[in-house]
């Protein structure tokens, strides 16, 4: 049996490959939208909520996992190394589907910071309006951490109620501080949006390809607009694919016995 834990557009294509090929799958995910996601893929166990170390060993020993695969977004440092912990203790196969970055332009507009409170030192050093795409998990700290919020930060959240609620009413962001939309973002409507607010700093995480990283920077860089890149974090991975086709390889040596 096979747990994937999801969270990223690369999970459902994982998913999707694995009972393809026959392999018995239980998944997990954070939210309500991704479950719905996930069942369009078919009649699937899916676990949903936020789940610590302990919780994941105890699906690990009662479905009998031999075989964790973390597809989850980059920056679910959290999830990651609780899974890591967790196929340790109970020595289980750990694989880490990493989707591909995208290579930085070595050049003055792109601003490289290492984590969230660096980001925002960094707003704070500047003026004029700065976008947001960085998803909704972190905005507390922005919100909280830059005093001029209100006035110059627009923020680009999925359209989804629990999102809206969570930016509305928990965090009291007007709404015109709030494009709610779902990618992916071409780089045609990446730059309109940037022209339409008048941003003069857009804030992204290095989410890689498949999150639309590539075409926010094209865009950025057409109109001379600097872009604050979040780094990923940085875990001690056990085992590390970034494509099907290595998964598919690496999970063929595992049912010969040759992988681990």
């Amino acid at each position: 049996m096979i747990y994937v834990l999801c969270g990223t557009k690369d999970s459902r294509r994982i998913i999707k490959e694995l009972l393809e090929a026959d392999y018995e799958v239980i998944t997990s995910v954070v939210t309500k939208y991704g479950e719905r996601l996930l069942r369009q893929l078919g009649d699937i166990e899916i676990i949903t909520g936020r789940l610590d170390k302990e919780e994941m060993e105890e699906i690990i020993n009662k479905y009998g996992i031999t075989t964790v695969i973390d597809a989850t977004h980059p920056f679910a440092e959290e999830v990651s190394q609780n899974a890591i912990e967790a196929t340790n203790n109970l020595d289980v196969q750990y694989v880490r589907f990493e989707r591909e970055g995208v290579i930085l332009p070595d050049n003055e507009l792109i601003i490289k910071k290492l984590d969230f409170q660096s980001a925002i030192k960094h707003i704070n050093k500047r003026s004029g309006k700065v976008l947001l795409t960085i998803g909704s998990k972190e905005l507390p700290d922005f919100v909280e951490g830059i005093s001029d919020f209100d006035q110059r930060v627009i923020v680009r959240i999925l359209p989804t109620s629990q999102v809206l609620k969570k930016c509305q009413k928990d965090l009291n962001i007007p709404i015109k501080n709030i494009i709610a939309m779902q990618g992916p973002f071409s780089r045609r409507l990446n730059k309109q949006i940037l022209i339409d607010y008048d941003i003069d700093l857009l804030v992204t995480k290095a989410s890689g390809k498949t999150g639309g990283l590539e075409a926010k920077l094209i865009a950025a860089q057409d109109l001379d607009i600097p872009t604050l890149v979040i780094e990923r974090p940085k875990l001690d991975y056990i085992q590390v694919v970034s494509s099907l086709e290595e998964l598919t390889v690496y999970l063929a040596k595992l049912d010969k016995g040759v992988a681990g």
